[in-house]
């Protein structure tokens, strides 16, 4: 096991009850860090009647990303943010902006109306008709719980509260609206019209919620007091976070700075500093010009000037003008960092004001060492857009509008969360070209129309740490495009050389900059309308497959599989209901594998639709290793199946686990939990023309892991298993801060680990820095499960006795370490103790107290032994190179040296030694002394009682 990964991977590919493994590892370092980002662009058909209208849905879906996939370092960051807020003369102009605490619930209950709308939309488009009404259903009690918070919060407003109340009654007759159509479907009735209504009335409740908005705009106050309101909340938001401090930078014709208690940066978690913060912006007064570039100036030394070079850096700037001057010195743009310099313009905007801030932003912000995320945000109609947009660019930031107060307060909340975000990427970018033949008639907020193109900032991708699950998450992104059909022919929207581009382009977490393409759809526009087709593959096993086509009016209908032809349906003389579906059930015998089945479908005017019905194959199921002691495992369920589709939905054991996942070029990989043993998982795809396929896998897994019993021997921890494993590790918080790091876990490169020949058992052996510690053991079977036992390891002592030699290998000593010997004669004395590699050198003192009036006798002679339990299994012949004995009349200390010596190591042995001592004029009570006997840290004091030989009358 390699120490500096504590969890690798192991890949084990099973077809069914075939299992093939093979191992292999994370690297220690990773070349790129990708965020997982699968792309889907759907529609509800493939197929329109010229003049027709229709939208398309775009999803952005982050996939989960393992913490191990990551550098500590991209998450684990400080984050140094400095606000650039504009105090020009301009900031005391009206603004609207309702501060009321009501509007602002009221807002937050919208943004989550219109959130589930967005998702409904996209989400919709992939429904069978039985889920559509209940998918409809769930989104109308979201709508309804959000409305009852609403009506809530009108009561606390002042103003339009009457006409705020009569859009709620609009939306409440929309909703009942919805779900007369819903009973009507559920009757098989007019399902296309009911459909569309359902559409129309969900766009009217955006409408609704849209004026809500505007009516909640009433209030005009200050700019500047807007922009307090705003950064007072976005503090707040950010509040107690410890790792993130903020400085301020307000500027007018120049720019000035601040300090919080001597520091540059407010800390956020300390109270003082954040109440100092929000006073220095509450006493913010306008006046002045707009010098940006003095702003961004100061803002970029605040940060170079930090001495934490490890945070991540952002600097926010919010004007609602344009710049009007400049900095200078000598008559050249000043760049450096500090105060003798002039300012120059005021009121009116010149050239060079515009130029300064560009080359501020150039020179320093981008080029200037850094890596700092800019973000420049227009505030209200005044602000010079196409200027900041400039600045913006030329400093590699972010540019924002924001309209008016409340629209200032959203992006500010936004940037928050943003910042917030353990990997955030910021302002992704959408651009689309849409083929000649159709006009955009809309498109969703923060896109622009320039041509036939459609680009613009969708938003930011925030991923935030499931500490739990140890894994990276972030929400999915939703927008849209509306076109009409202009002119009859066959098309294909989506990134093709030399005609149309789709794709969104971002700055990956690693900070790379990374381009990613839509998938193509196919999209055909005829004179009448074309034959629609609804076809639904059910595999249960290789012999069960069931073909059910759907189709709306007479047609011949063809099925291919590898471009020939395997079935007909011909309906051409049958009768159909308006409104209504026919359908027609086929049992097929082919094996369907990586192709799509085809089904094309002629009407009687010679309309020809040509769809697909997905394969889906489930190539690999990749498994972790796992510690646990339970019976389930996480998996990863490798499936491919068509481009352009959606996992629909994974049901496991009969429980549904994921729903409505975006595949990446037709792949996916589903981190699932499966049990011990034969699991039943059934997976629904659904494709760009809605077709759907629902395949049955059964998979069988190992998700046991082994039982460990343990049993401490002294420095021996023996282990045993239910099981064979492959692997024995033990992990022990040793600095006692409650994190295992790498050097405190320990496998057979760092402590002696030995099996028997089934892998069933193991012997540990420890050493002394594991005393009284509460250890992990772990150990791994076969098949990459991981188990566990918490064991309290007891204080280890090397030295197991240190007594008075009474025969072979017995010692004898008193309770209180104590032993008696006559003065002046000659008795053995041993210690039984085992060393191993980290502890190897034995220190004996005698008399360790140096008593004066003790004398010790004759030569110091030893013998070193390996013994067991019961006798001596051999004596051990040490070199006299080994040993280093320092002698006075009155005290020896002996240093025996046996790293050498390695096959003694682990085994029990015993040191015999002579001892002699002589005490002249000893009093009848005789006198005490030590013995000591040390390894490393571990010592066994003997107490000798010299004592006369005693008289026998």
């Amino acid at each position: 096991m390699l120490k500096k990964i504590i969890v690798s991977l192991l890949t084990i590919s099973l077809i069914f009850n075939l299992i093939v493994i093979d191992n292999y590892t994370f690297a220690e370092f990773k070349d790129e860090i990708k965020a997982p980002i699968n792309l889907v662009r759907n529609l509800e058909k493939s197929q329109y009647r010229e003049g027709e209208e229709f939208v398309i849905n775009y999803t952005i879906q982050p996939q989960n990303l393992a913490i191990e996939d990551v550098y500590p370092e991209y998450y684990l960051v400080d984050k140094e943010i400095v606000l650039v807020m504009d105090i020009s003369g301009s900031m005391n102009d009206p603004i609207y902006m309702n501060q009321n605490k009501e509007a602002i619930k009221i807002r937050e209950y919208i943004g989550k109306i219109e959130s589930n709308i967005y998702r409904y939309k996209v989400n919709i488009e992939y429904m069978l008709l039985w889920w559509y009404t209940t998918y409809t259903e769930d989104l109308l009690k979201d709508i309804e719980e959000n409305l009852e918070g609403i009506k809530e919060s009108v009561k606390g407003l002042k103003t339009n509260k009457q006409r705020i109340n009569r859009e709620l009654k609009k939306i409440d007759n929309y909703i009942k609206s919805i779900r007369d159509s819903l009973e009507e479907i559920k009757a098989n009735k007019n399902v296309r019209r009911n459909k569309s209504e359902i559409q129309k009335n969900i766009d009217n409740i955006m409408k609704s919620t849209e004026k809500i908005k505007k009516l909640l705009k009433i209030n005009k106050i200050a700019k500047i007091e807007a922009m307090k309101f705003v950064a007072n909340r976005f503090l707040e938001k950010l509040k107690d976070d410890e790792r993130i401090k903020v400085s301020l930078i307000p500027y007018e014709t120049k720019a000035w700075d601040s300090s919080y208690d001597g520091k540059d940066f407010a800390d956020l978690s300390d109270i003082e500093d954040y109440n100092e913060l929000i006073r220095d912006i509450d006493r913010l007064e306008p006046y002045g010009g707009t010098n940006i570039g003095d702003g961004l100036r100061k803002a970029y030394y605040k940060l170079k000037n930090s001495p934490n070079k490890n945070a991540r850096k952002y600097i926010i700037l919010m004007t609602d003008g344009q710049p009007t001057a400049f900095s200078c010195k000598n008559s050249d743009f000043y760049f450096e960092n500090g105060y003798n310099y002039h300012t120059h313009g005021g009121r009116y905007a010149d050239p060079d004001d515009l130029e300064y801030a560009k080359l501020v932003g150039e020179k320093l912000i981008k080029n200037g060492g850094l890596e700092i995320k800019s973000f420049m945000i227009g505030f209200s109609n005044d602000a010079n857009m196409e200027k900041l947009k400039q600045i913006a660019d030329s400093s590699d930031g972010y540019f924002k509008k924001a309209e008016d107060g409340n629209a200032l307060d959203e992006v500010y909340q936004t940037l928050a969360d943003e910042i917030c975000s353990d990997l955030p990427i910021h302002s992704v970018l959408f651009k689309e070209t849409i083929p000649t033949g159709f006009d955009i008639l809309d498109v969703s907020e923060g896109l622009q129309i320039e041509g036939n193109t459609v680009i613009g900032d969708i938003g930011s991708i925030t991923y935030r740490l499931d500490k739990e699950r140890k894994e990276f998450i972030a929400e999915p992104i939703n927008f849209w495009i509306k076109v009409k059909a202009n002119r009859v022919g066959k098309y294909k929207f989506g990134n093709i050389e030399g005609e149309n581009e789709s794709y969104v382009k971002y700055k990956d977490i690693d900070g790379k900059d990374r381009i990613k393409y839509f998938p193509v759809i196919d999209i055909s526009v005829y004179e009448t309308d074309p034959p629609i087709l609804n076809a639904e593959l059910f595999i249960e096993t290789d012999s069960a497959k069931v073909l059910n086509i759907s189709v709306n009016e007479p047609s011949f209908i063809e099925i291919l599989y590898n471009d020939e032809i395997i079935d007909t349906i011909d309906c051409r003389e049958d009768s159909f209901e308006t409104g209504k579906m026919k359908k027609f059930t086929i049992e097929l015998q082919q094996d369907i594998q990586d192709n799509s089945l085809v089904i094309i479908a002629t009407d009687l005017s010679g309309n020809k639709v040509r769809e697909t019905v997905p394969y889906l194959n489930l190539n690999s199921v990749k498994l972790d290793e796992y510690e646990h002691n339970d019976l389930n495992r996480p998996v990863g369920l490798e499936l491919s199946t068509e481009s352009n589709s959606i996992i629909k939905d994974i049901t496991i054991n009969g429980t549904k686990v994921q729903e409505n996942k975006v595949t990446d070029e037709g792949l996916y990989t589903a981190n699932v939990l499966l049990r011990d043993g034969l699991n039943d998982i059934l997976v629904t795809v659904k494709n760009q023309y809605n077709n759907i396929t629902c395949r049955t896998f059964k998979v069988d897994i190992d998700a046991k892991s082994p039982v460990i019993n343990a049993e401490l021997e002294g420095f021996k921890l023996m282990t045993n298993f239910d099981e064979e494993v492959k692997e024995v590790w033990i992990e022990a918080d040793l600095n006692n801060d409650g994190i295992i790091s790498e050097d405190e876990i320990f496998d057979k490169n760092d402590i002696n680990i030995s099996y028997n020949e089934s892998h069933t058992e193991a012997d540990i052996i420890l050493a002394e820095k594991f005393s009284n510690k509460q250890i992990k053991i772990k150990a791994k079977d076969m098949n990459g499960n991981i188990g566990f036992l918490t064991f309290k390891i007891p204080k280890l002592d090397r030295i197991l006795d240190h007594g008075l030699l009474v025969n072979s290998i017995q010692l004898k000593k008193y309770e209180d370490n104590s032993i008696n010997i006559v003065n002046g004669y000659e008795v053995k004395i041993g210690a039984i103790f085992s060393i191993d590699s980290e502890a190897n050198t034995l220190t004996l003192h005698l008399n360790k107290d140096g008593i004066d009036n003790v004398k010790l006798l004759g030569e110091f002679k030893f013998d070193l032994y390996v013994i067991d339990e019961n006798s001596i299994i051999r004596r051990v012949a040490v070199n006299q190179r080994d040993v280093n004995i320092q002698s006075s009349d009155n005290e020896i200390v002996v240093n025996v040296d046996l790293g050498a010596y390695s096959d003694i190591f682990e085994n029990k042995l015993l040191f015999v030694y002579n001892f002699k001592p002589l005490v002249e004029n000893l009093d009848t009570r005789g006198i005490n002394i030590l013995n000591s006997f040390s390894i490393g840290e571990s010592v066994k004091d003997l107490k000798v009682n010299i004592k006369h030989l005693p008289k026998i009358e």
